[in-house]
């Protein structure tokens, strides 16, 4: 058991903006409770036992509780009196002499009775994984459920690897083109507009460009450095009994240390710091900056090889191979984390690899020269958070409220914090001034998706959401130690949680949880008929959505 104690919470999300200090909504009194986290299998011996922990979790831990009840008239406590004696009555959990047909009838009920309880849950994150007992002899079935499993209807999209054939050969030839992933370039049809979309939200992790201000540049006095002073004090060479190998050997390898060493210092290493620079106060990647980092790769990738034996050849005797071991060990420590060749290697690739979205799409995007835009978010299921920072900051060109946030303040069901304001930040490299967007969602547009529609409609009327509703999955995930609520943990041994943390509401103050952000302008699902067009025919497909984008644009 555990004391859990209301707390002050500094309420933030790196992706969203800065928030204030918050205090209380709910005066909650210290209460002795078990975490959830502390469960374990020895807690859960029954049906009634299992059910017990996963509504405690819940009671504890889930964040919308005061908007079911608003919306759905969800009463948890009623849930606990309807449920628990159907629970009591199943008997067969950890019984070994039951006949497998009784323990499956008890699987069904249970199993019936967790969709029962979780297909209202509103969040759309969320989900929970059970493993209910399925035979006689101990084998579990692990089933997951989640909010609408049964209830929601379930509507037709537009996947990003349907999407990607016939939008190829809508682009100019010089698109931005990463197979499968993402797509960007202005329309053959429509010069005037440019259209982009990716399969998920990690546009930071897989392109974004982080350099360091300086690279082979060892600080003054890095015991990791080998110097001609080591090499001279070393007892292996000064075992050497003959004075000529000796000289012989030490001459070779201080030759090879020397060598090495004209790298860092080399005109083309010089070339690559100096387009860094440039890069760090402008982001342009240009052609200079792409060749002096491939220049620089490339002479890094001929340097000599230190570590093969066969360089050794002429000066490798019995007496001195010792030494030279003792060498090449150091020589690589002194290429690899002395001098961190790999770093400056993998900033050099990182260049060479990445440079072709800002070319082709962030720096023209910064310059002024996308005047209209098609940003296409269908079936993008969200991601990494910083990705707010990276993209989506880039079309804003005014600090506006998007949505509000709130967590628990205690264990309490209803103990909420206050909402608090999230607010657009227009990036140093973004837009410089308001250009017409269409946002195009589907069903399979959540998370980040959603919070990026909201984030560039509230930049003005020019910003348009086209296509059907989106996921409605806008809550925030995170660590239980930062805030309460939540919980991303295995419980009880039995029961696995992905239970957000953070319950969101749009400007407007509406809870869009479950529901999604309204399209401005809504264009029905594709059917079942145009899904197979989509893959059969991809030169022919006619994208409905995609031409109400086009056509909202060309008004503009």
């Amino acid at each position: 058991m555990k004391k859990i104690k209301t707390r002050f919470l500094v309420l933030g999300l790196s992706m969203l903006s800065s928030f204030t200090l918050l205090s209380s909504c709910v005066n909650n009194d210290d209460t002795a409770i078990t975490e959830p986290t502390r469960y374990t299998a020895q807690d859960i011996k029954s049906y009634s036992d299992l059910f017990d922990v996963f509504w405690t979790t819940m009671d504890q831990r889930y964040n919308y509780f005061y908007e079911q009840k608003r919306r759905d008239g969800m009463d948890w406590s009623a849930i606990y009196r309807e449920y628990s004696p159907k629970f009591k009555a199943l008997k067969t959990f950890g019984r070994s002499t039951d006949n497998d047909k009784e323990v499956n009838d008890d699987f069904l009920k249970a199993k019936q009775y967790f969709e029962e309880i979780i297909d209202p849950i509103i969040d759309r994150h969320f989900n929970v994984q059970i493993a209910l007992p399925a035979t006689s002899n101990g084998v579990n079935f692990t089933a997951t459920f989640y909010g609408g499993m049964i209830s929601e209807e379930r509507v037709n999209r537009y996947p990003f690897a349907m999407r990607y054939p016939y939008m190829r050969s809508k682009l100019a030839p010089n698109s931005f083109n990463s197979v499968n992933y993402a797509l960007g370039g202005y329309l053959n049809s429509n010069p005037d507009i440019y259209y982009f979309s990716f399969l998920q939200f990690s546009l930071s992790q897989n392109y974004q460009i982080n350099l360091n201000d300086k690279y082979l540049s060892p600080d003054e006095g890095n015991g990791l450095v080998l110097t001609q002073e080591r090499i001279d004090k070393s007892e292996l060479l000064n075992a050497i009994t003959n004075p000529a190998t000796r000289q012989r050997v030490r001459d070779f390898t201080v030759n090879i240390l020397n060598e090495w060493n004209k790298f860092p210092k080399s005109t083309d290493v010089t070339a690559f710091h100096d387009e860094i620079a440039k890069f760090k106060s402008t982001e342009i990647v240009s052609d200079q900056f792409t060749s002096a980092a491939q220049n620089a790769l490339t002479k890094s990738r001929s340097l000599i090889d230190y570590l093969s034996s066969s360089t050794y050849a002429s000066v490798t005797t019995t007496e001195t191979i010792p030494y030279l071991n003792w060498f090449i060990t150091e020589m690589n420590t002194h290429v690899t984390w002395g001098y961190r060749l790999p770093q400056f290697q993998d900033a050099a690739v990182a260049v060479i690899n990445r440079g072709p979205l800002y070319k082709q799409f962030l720096n023209p995007l910064h310059k002024g020269d996308i005047k209209k835009i098609i940003i296409d978010l269908r079936s993008n299921g969200g991601g990494a958070v910083v990705d707010a920072r990276f993209f989506s900051d880039r079309f804003i060109t005014k600090n506006q409220i998007f949505a509000y946030q709130r967590t628990k303040e205690g264990n309490g069901r209803f103990n909420y914090t206050p909402w608090v304001e999230a607010k657009t930040n227009p990036h140093k490299f973004g837009i410089p001034a308001h250009i017409p967007i269409t946002i195009l969602t589907d069903k399979g547009s959540a998370s980040m998706s959603e919070i990026t529609t909201l984030m560039l409609k509230s930049q003005g009327n020019d910003v348009v959401s086209i296509g059907d509703y989106s996921a409605g999955a806008t809550a925030g995930l995170g660590g239980s130690d930062d805030f309460n609520g939540g919980t991303r943990d295995a419980i009880g041994g039995r029961l696995t949680f992905y239970m957000p943390l953070l319950a969101m509401k749009d400007a407007k103050g509406e809870v869009i949880e479950g529901i999604g952000v309204k399209p401005d302008i809504y264009v029905t699902p594709p059917t079942n008929e145009e899904l197979i067009a989509m893959q059969t025919s991809p030169s022919t497909f006619v994208d409905r959505v995609l031409n109400e984008a086009i056509k909202y644009l060309s008004s503009k």
